[in-house]
């Protein structure tokens, strides 16, 4: 009749198991950790990346030589440029929206040091700060665009909302403004640029951040008079006179592109009809519009 496992017998099989639990566990905790930090690693490569891509179509908002700024993990979401489903490997939360990148302007250079979750884009190094941003978000949208000049009431009545949709009474935060880096009294409307809003609770640590972009996205507005009819006897005629371009910045830049030498050469040969002239109006961020105006030349 066969016999079971002695005492003896089941205590060197536990102490083999153990050992070879001793030995595989630190190689599978190592494997497990390693897979993450390479996922982590790929996450904060995509969001530089990113960053990238905002610098190409923001060049008027990079910084000049001895200077930063700083955008958020939230404006690249918010413009499409990385997906707002970017979790975190190490922990399976998301992402702050309010992690902050530094964008450095740096003189090419061979011995520029190696950056840790950066790169250098030309004259520009982009480091993600993987320390900033909270993890307890009290808003839904922390990224906001504002249209240069508009009044500063409408940003100061701005209502926030928390992730159950419920109104945040400022009341209970402390408020701190930064513009390049800077502290500062308020959002300015009325200079383009982007400014980062602290909120701080006042009984405890709870936080958020929001972020303004104050832009000129508004094309110029041209306008021309009511009456656009010349007389057939008239030598000399000024197209700009009584021609009024009109934008949000203040600085409004007009031209003819077409029409012009047609018109004169008409007027000058005396030849009867309607002519049209095409204007061009631009601001000083590259906004433009165009517009045709049809002026009769009358007998």
């Amino acid at each position: 009749m066969k016999k079971g496992f002695t005492l003896l017998e089941m205590l060197a099989v536990i102490v083999i198991i153990s050992i070879l639990v001793l030995i595989i566990l630190p190689v599978v905790t190592k494997n497990t950790r390693d897979s993450k930090n390479n996922v982590y690693d790929s996450l904060i490569n995509k969001i530089i990346s990113a960053s990238s891509d905002w610098m190409i179509e923001n060049s008027d908002l990079l910084p000049e030589e001895g200077e930063s700024i700083s955008i958020t993990l939230g404006m690249l979401q918010s413009g499409g440029y990385i997906s707002t489903d970017l979790r975190n490997p190490k922990t399976d939360n998301l992402f702050p929206a309010d992690m902050v990148i530094n964008i450095n302007y740096v003189k090419s250079n061979k011995d520029n040091p190696k950056l840790k979750y950066g790169k250098y884009n030309g004259d520009y190094s982009i480091v993600v700060d993987t320390n900033s941003g909270t993890e307890i978000k009290d808003i839904k949208d922390e990224y906001t665009v504002v249209e240069l000049n508009t009044s500063d009431t409408e940003v100061d009545n701005i209502v926030y909302k928390d992730k159950s949709n419920n109104d945040i009474s400022l009341k209970e935060y402390s408020i701190q403004y930064v513009s390049n880096g800077i502290n500062v009294e308020k959002v300015d409307s009325s200079k383009v640029g982007i400014y980062y809003v602290y909120y701080t609770k006042l009984d405890g640590d709870k936080k958020f951040t929001r972020v303004f972009n104050v832009s000129d996205t508004s094309l110029p507005e041209i306008v021309f008079p009511d009456d656009d009819t010349v007389s057939i006897s008239v030598s000399t005629f000024d197209l700009y006179n009584n021609v009024e371009c009109n934008d949000n910045s203040d600085i409004c830049n007009l031209k003819i592109t077409e029409g012009e030498n047609e018109f004169y050469s008409a007027l000058s040969n005396k030849q009867a009809g309607n002519y049209v002239v095409k204007y061009e109006a631009s601001d000083a961020y590259g906004n433009k519009t165009s517009k045709n105006r049809v002026i009769e030349i009358t007998e």
